[in-house]
């Protein structure tokens, strides 16, 4: 066996490709990769080609038929024969694609929707059972269709298709500086020209290569690849081995597919090992696989569009790697790694301190990081001083050297370290719990003391002078410390309350000058003057995006702001007293990094690297291009009356009905770069004439507007850089019918109708309105005259009742004066009998006083005077009972003016006996019972 150092040179040569091959495998940083799985785009798993058209839309060949990605949304359409679409290729405003039996293409209608149109229908006959178009290129008016039975030539001018038959003997199409390849079957490669194959190279049976993937140009030489061969050169029609250092890895992999870059680098796809790039030198220098963000390592196709970006069609998803970023990402899939809190370059050694512990790989190699042994746990910082590296961490202070990592003091929770002015040996920490030194004795490290009366957790503090301490504690606020002079103790603690503390706050030194930031902006802190705000340095934090007041100042003197929307460094500008500012559109939900706890450091040049939640970023700021883009307004949509919206036309003004006056407006800007959100601001004018808040939605919707003209306007931003152009469409919304010009006539003649009817029934109501006063006023008057007449009714009644009363007064005097005169002629009767002898039959004087007594003139006068004062009772009391006599009636008279029976006596010349006697026969006569009265009854008839 041959030592070492006697190895052949292609022993050797194999051996440094496997060394170089195997180093390059473990490459961990990669640019960033959009994922689109399935369920994202909507169709099948497997994708078969990608293209681009002249708007930067991209389409995609699926199982399901022909993909449309705009940037914002993905929209499916189906295959025209309902088969699995194989190839793609886009020229000026057309899409073409080929599947089984069927090839044509596809262009937008008036409603930005996509039509197909065949071009084998004319030519169905012609096809061959179970033909499929594999591959589509471009050369110059034709576009050529390939399958594996004919090459089909169709004439974008003349619209004429013509074929070649090689039956079963195509495999593929290449086409390479505007020269359309071939390879058969047989082994032949051959090249297309004027409708011609002529034979540029055959492939030697002893290669054992049945078929090439891709040709490629490198040198102004063919390079062809092949499956498991590697790479080939075509000199003089032969084929020859392209040895470079990626046939390691080559040689073991199985290529599917194969693109050439603008940079003339190459991308292959392999059937289970992701991504390999290759520089045009022939050094792999990236692999991308699952491990390393790609949804799935069996690669079908490789697509690179107008931004650099590769598209790759994968067996099951759709990826976008951003392959020109100024961004690599290093992607912790395994969570070992964890999220980065603090890096450093020290030694030519790249340390990242996570809350995993301390990492290291050397500097700008594709090594995998590894945990330096001891500092498991949560990495807080990491500081050099005077060349050597101090790691703050949650179990106290390490000293980093090379690989290795010693404890200076087990003081829990570091955060951060200063230097002291005047005092080199010492350095000052912040911890958990205060502040405390660390020195340096005997060319080693050892906790000197803890400073006594301040014990609040120390993470943002600086040093202005050597006695002066500020401490910013986001909770509390800003402290202001007096050192004592033996620096064990502080002999002032004050509390500023003029500074406002606030969640996230932050505070760093930047030269001589002390910043305090908030989400107000970044304030100056002057021990005479107090705080104050930089107006400069404060564009570093947006308003409307304030996520974190971490600020972090680098080496190369650039202030470092993280935002919502952006990462901000501000920098001396060309003048004195002149900053700088600038954006970097990384998204803070893309960063995901701890609120405050934010980290960037410098590499080397303009190269930084970037903490983040799984990993973290590398920033090339040399590579940060704001291009220019177009925003499109893709679809229009209105509202049905069943709620359903449909797409209109775009083509022109719109003119809308009132019913369809809710309309939705889909835009889009195709860009795609994962760490650059697209952003969107509208109006419409003649509904709101203010532009919108920037917002991500790539749609908005106006519900029922008012009739009448609008325009439309949106535009774009990404990161800070506005569209080229705002997208407008100008629409009507028609008057309702019943607004309508007719509608309008209509409501003139119909108020003149009513104008003329209101009209007449206004003299019709004043008309009836005077005949009804007129017959109000005749019947007021005869009201009056009857209310007159009743007057006179009245006054007559009164006249007549005080007649009545006047003759009634006069009965009760005449009956009463009947009977005093009566009670006389009696008491003079018995005082004659009782006095005197006189015969009280025989004698005149008796006679003449039962005359009187008895006279009838008397009770003539009565009853006249009786019917006088109530004429009608008599006729009444004889027609309710006909059977009363006179004299029943003339007893019922008495009784009628409520006379007693001592007062009737006189009246009829008998006894008081005797009336009541009487009474009683006329109780029976009227028939009443024991318990009625009898004046009652009478009174009532």
């Amino acid at each position: 066996m041959k030592p070492f150092f006697f190895l052949d040179f292609p022993m050797i040569y194999k051996l440094v490709l496997l060394f170089l091959g195997l180093q390059i495998s473990f490459a961990q940083e990669t640019p960033p990769i959009i994922n689109f799985s399935p369920i994202v785009y909507g169709a099948e798993n497997q994708n078969w080609d990608i293209t681009q058209n002249f708007q930067k839309f991209i389409y995609v060949a699926n199982n399901d038929g022909l993909l449309e990605y705009n940037g914002s949304k993905w929209t499916l359409y189906p295959s025209p024969n309902n088969t699995v679409i194989r190839s793609i290729a886009s020229f000026e405003d057309k899409i073409y694609t080929g599947s089984f039996m069927e090839f044509g293409y596809w262009t937008k209608n008036h409603k930005g929707l996509l039509e197909y149109q065949s071009l084998s229908e004319d030519i169905k006959t012609e096809l061959f059972e179970d033909e499929i178009i594999w591959n589509i290129s471009k050369l110059d008016k034709f576009l050529i269709f390939q399958s594996y039975d004919r090459i089909y030539f169709y004439d974008t001018v003349t619209n004429q298709i013509n074929f070649v038959t090689d039956k079963r003997n195509n495999y593929r199409l290449f086409e390479v500086n505007q020269n359309i390849y071939v390879q058969k079957y047989d082994g032949r490669i051959l090249k297309i020209e004027n409708g011609k194959e002529s034979l540029i190279a055959k492939i030697p049976d002893a290669l054992g290569i049945n078929y090439i993937l891709s040709m490629f140009s490198l040198d102004n030489q063919l390079v062809v690849l092949t499956r498991t061969k590697g790479l080939f050169k075509i000199k003089d029609k032969n084929l020859s081995k392209w040895n470079i250092p990626a046939d390691t890895l080559l040689d073991k992999s199985r290529i599917f597919s194969g693109i050439q870059l603008k940079d003339k680098s190459l991308v292959l796809g392999t059937i289970s090992q992701g991504i390999i790039t290759i520089s045009k030198e022939g050094r792999i220098t990236n692999t991308i696989n699952q491990s390393k963000g790609l949804s799935n390592n069996t690669v079908l196709n490789l697509f690179e569009d107008a931004d650099g970006n590769i598209w790759t069609a994968l067996d099951n998803g759709l990826d976008c790697i951003n392959m020109q970023s100024y961004i690599q990402e290093y992607y912790d899939k395994d969570g070992t790694v964890g999220t980065t809190y603090a890096s450093v370059v020290h030694n030519q050694k790249l340390y990242i301190g996570t809350n995993q512990g301390l990492f290291y790989k050397k500097l700008n190699s594709n090594d995998n990081l590894e945990l330096i042994k001891g500092t498991k746990g949560q990495v807080w910082s990491l500081y050099v001083h005077e060349k050597e590296l101090l790691c703050g961490h949650n179990s106290g202070i390490f000293l980093v050297e090379d690989t290795k990592a010693s404890l200076i003091t087990n003081i829990a929770g570091v955060w951060n370290f200063r230097t002291l002015p005047n005092h080199q040996k010492k350095l000052m920490f912040g911890h958990y719990s205060g502040l405390a030194f660390i020195s340096k004795q005997n060319k080693s490290w050892q906790l000197d003391h803890k400073i006594r009366g301040f014990e609040i957790s120390s993470r943002f503090f600086e040093i202005m002078e050597a006695d002066d301490i500020w401490v910013n504690h986001e909770y509390k606020g800003v402290y202001r410390l007096k050192l004592n002079k033996d620096l064990k103790s502080f002999d002032e603690v004050e509390l500023l309350s003029a500074i406002p503390k606030g969640k996230g706050s932050g505070m760093i030194k930047v030269g001589k000058d002390l910043l305090y930031s908030n989400g107000n902006g970044i304030f100056k802190i002057n021990n005479s003057e107090g705080i104050q705000k930089d107006s400069l340095l404060s564009d570093l934090i947006p308003h409307d995006g304030y996520n974190s007041g971490k600020l972090v100042f680098d080496e190369k003197e650039r202030l470092w702001s993280f935002n919502l929307n952006t990462i901000g460094y501000a920098q001396k500008g060309p003048l004195n007293n002149m900053v700088s500012t600038k954006f970097i559109p990384i998204e803070h939900k893309l960063r995901k990094t701890t609120l405050s706890f934010e980290n960037i450091s410098h590499l080397s040049g303009n190269r930084y690297i970037l903490g983040k939640t799984n990993g973290y970023l590398l920033i090339d700021l040399d590579k940060i291009i704001n291009t220019p883009h177009e925003i499109f307004l893709d679809d229009i949509e209105v509202r049905k009356m069943d709620n359903n919206f449909i797409k209109v036309s775009k083509k022109g003004d719109g003119e809308f009905t009132f019913n369809q006056s809710s309309i939705r407006f889909n835009y889009s800007v195709p860009h795609y770069d994962k760490y650059a959100d697209v952003t969107f601001q509208y109006r419409l004018k003649g509904f709101q004439n203010e532009w919108s808040d920037w917002n991500e939605k790539s749609s908005v919707a106006f519900e029922k507007l008012s009739f009448g003209n609008y325009v439309f306007e949106v535009k774009s931003k990404i990161g800070n850089r506005i569209s080229n152009n705002i997208s407008e469409y100008r629409f009507t919304i028609a008057r309702p019918f019943y607004l309508s010009n007719l509608a309008l006539l209509g409501y003139l003649l119909l108020a003149a109708i009513i104008i003329v009817l209101i009209h007449k029934s206004y003299k019709r109501y004043y008309r009836l309105q005077n005949e009804k006063v007129l017959l109000e006023n005749q019947r007021q008057l005869k009201l009056q005259t009857i209310t007159n007449e009743q007057e006179m009714v009245k006054l007559k009644n009164d006249t007549l009742n005080q007649e009545i009363e006047s003759k009634n007064r006069e009965l009760a005097i005449s009956t009463m004066s009947i009977i005093k005169r009566n009670e006389v002629l009696r008491t003079i009767k018995k005082e004659l009998k009782k006095n005197t002898d006189l015969d009280s039959k025989t004698h005149p004087v008796f006679k003449m006083i039962d005359k009187n007594l008895n006279s009838s003139k008397d009770k003539k006068f009565f009853m006249q005077a009786f019917n006088n004062a109530d004429k009608d009772f008599l006729k009444r009391a004889k027609s309710i009972h006909p059977e009363l006599s006179p004299n029943d009636l003339k007893f019922c008279a008495y009784l009628r003016l409520n006379l007693s029976s001592k007062e009737i006596a006189p009246l009829l010349n008998i006894s008081v006996k005797s009336v009541e006697v009487r009474r009683s026969r006329l109780r029976k006569k009227l028939s009443l019972s024991r318990d009625s009265n009898l004046i009652d009854y009478i009174l009532s008839i």
